[in-house]
């Protein structure tokens, strides 16, 4: 099977998501789109991140039982902290050699991506796919990198889980940024207050 693998921190997973889990799926053929969540993203250590069984719970909410787009919690049934992309992938290869892996990635990777742990050798060894986020121009990543990956102008939902998260703080409406069930797992568990 040809997989697509898109991570995240995914706190909370939203629509935006799901559409560009679904528009790459269909633009490079894909038989199915793994969400998944980071143990703990190493660009993230700043800030203090949801728990990562309660991510993975929300990204299987958005998902729902959709059979193209799935949760994964691949990255989460390891012990290492924090969590590189290249290891994720050669787990993965390793582990399901019959599949073939696609790294998805946003217009901000793509900007850092020679900040990410042996870069040059998930370029040698993955397709890379990346997805430009609303604003984003890639003048200043580079120039290996460009080369290396395919870039898709995909359908721009701007939506993004910081502006979720900034909303649930000051009490306002988060319908229709993400899955009612992820709407409502948030309210349960007073994510964000």
């Amino acid at each position: 099977m040809r997989i697509g693998i898109l991570g995240g921190t995914f706190d909370p997973p939203h629509w935006g998501h799901l559409l560009l889990a679904e528009f790459v799926r269909d633009e490079i053929e894909l038989d199915k789109v793994y969400l998944v969540p980071a143990l703990l993203p190493p660009h993230k250590t700043d800030r203090v991140i949801t728990d990562a069984q309660r991510r993975l719970k929300m990204v299987k909410l958005l998902c729902g039982d959709d059979d193209f787009i799935v949760p994964s919690d691949a990255d989460l049934t390891h012990n290492r902290k924090p969590s590189f992309t290249i290891d994720l992938l050669d787990e993965l290869a390793q582990k399901f050699p019959e599949d073939t892996f696609h790294l998805v990635i946003g217009g901000d990777s793509v900007i850092e991506f020679t900040t990410w742990r042996r870069w040059k050798e998930i370029l040698g060894k993955y397709d890379v796919v990346a997805l430009p986020r609303p604003g984003r121009n890639f003048s200043t990543a580079d120039k290996k990198v460009l080369e290396k990956i395919r870039i898709f102008k995909s359908p721009l939902i701007e939506i993004s889980s910081t502006e979720i998260r900034r909303r649930v703080k000051m009490e306002k409406s988060i319908r229709f940024m993400t899955t009612k069930a992820v709407v409502e797992f948030i309210e349960s568990e007073g994510l964000y207050k």
